[in-house]
């Protein structure tokens, strides 16, 4: 099986709030896109916009995420600043981009702070108070805020969403992340663009994408730790997994998985698979 790698780009167009963990009354948000998220809006875009295959029918939720899961390969999308990806890496500390962590949070992010009202004395609710961080759709200095990636396509998925006017047929518009009902989370394409290329860094020919990462270079994506040398954040992974039943709503989670997280250096060269749940695994053969 071939694959094919697309940079994408998308302009935010509303408070983008995806959920990490929570400090207090705060809800924290990443600062970066995982490819877990971009697989539930890719999946909720094109069920909801009709799509289907001879396989799959239309408005199956479950049949076209599998679909994607199989036909589509992401990278994280990370904020993109002058063509320059504000990408983690743990240089010495923490950093994206060339913004330490305190000049990144100033430049694109914000809260919004909520309560519930008791009704019979029309004051805050107790307990009740919460504040979501988000990535704001404008950044510090007016400027929009623009989010970058890669997608990788089969040529099932090329077929159907592999060039610009395809890709902005199905998914030119994506609503993404948590706080959602509220509006927020929605991303508009600017530009879809076929990448060549070499196999120095990314071999496209097996049956998932595989990404070269060098020495003393960071991974870009969550990866089991288990097996792995490098220098960085350790976190357990865990999701929440859609439920039919309205009253299980996102309460299935997850097997947890110990990861190095996003901007890790790794010690060694190495190569790793991207794995239908968006994860990287290294490859040992």
């Amino acid at each position: 099986m071939a694959w094919q790698m697309f940079r994408v780009t998308y302009e935010l167009r509303s408070p983008l709030h995806i959920g990490y963990h929570k400090v207090g009354n705060v809800q924290r948000t990443r600062y970066y896109i995982p490819a877990r998220n971009l697989w539930g809006a890719v999946t909720e875009t094109l069920t909801r916009r009709g799509f289907h295959t001879d396989d799959v029918p239309e408005g199956d939720y479950a049949g076209v995420g599998k679909w994607v899961e199989e036909h589509f390969a992401f990278s994280y999308w990370f904020i993109e600043e002058k063509g320059i990806m504000l990408s983690p890496a743990y240089a010495g500390e923490l950093k994206y981009g060339p913004y330490n962590v305190a000049e990144f949070e100033r430049r694109y992010l914000s809260a919004h702070v909520t309560t519930a009202l008791d009704a019979a004395t029309t004051s805050a609710e107790n307990g009740s108070l919460h504040e979501v961080e988000f990535i704001a759709p404008y950044r510090q200095d007016g400027m929009r805020t623009i989010f970058g990636g890669m997608v990788f396509l089969d040529g099932s998925a090329q077929a159907v969403l592999g060039d610009e006017e395809k890709w902005c047929k199905w998914l030119n518009d994506l609503q993404i992340g948590g706080e959602r009902r509220y509006g927020f989370g929605r991303l508009c394409c600017l530009k879809f663009q076929k990448i060549e290329t070499g196999q120095e860094r990314y071999n496209l020919e097996g049956e998932r994408p595989l990404v070269r990462v060098g020495k003393a270079e960071p991974i870009l994506a969550h990866t089991p730790a288990n097996d792995l040398r490098g220098r960085g954040m350790i976190e357990p992974l865990v999701g929440r997994q859609t439920d039919t039943k309205s009253d299980a709503f996102g309460r299935k989670l997850t097997r947890a998985t110990v990861c190095w997280a996003p901007g890790t250096l790794v010690e060694d060269t190495e190569r790793f698979e991207i794995g239908r749940e968006g994860m990287w695994r290294k490859k040992t053969s």
